[in-house]
């Protein structure tokens, strides 16, 4: 879904396996929207972060301490999932792409 908002709090991830072997970098973000007025958490992935997106979302990233958020308008879905073995669930959003924007000639 497109969805408009300020991005905030945009902090590199990382963690280890079981085994204590390093995973990929994943990142994630606060998205702040005003109708209806919430604020999501929206996980960035391994290949995001490595190719270039991340970067992207720094220069779009807003100032939570500023008088005004940057509005930024976003690619997300909704996920969940479960693992049965461990019984854990986990649901949230995550970045699905940022909009491109074609100027007409």
């Amino acid at each position: 879904m497109n969805i408009e908002g300020a991005i905030t709090d945009l902090t590199p991830i990382n963690r280890t396996d079981d085994k204590g072997a390093p995973l990929p970098t994943t990142a994630e973000f606060k998205l702040h929207t005003k109708n209806p007025a919430q604020i999501l958490a929206v996980k960035v992935s391994a290949d995001q972060y490595t190719d270039g997106t991340y970067k992207l979302l720094e220069q779009m990233q807003s100032d939570p301490n500023g008088w005004g958020l940057k509005p930024v308008l976003l690619n997300i879905e909704y996920y969940e999932g479960a693992n049965v073995a461990r019984q854990m669930d986990w649901k949230g959003f995550r970045l699905h792409s940022l909009p491109t924007e074609s100027k007409p000639k």
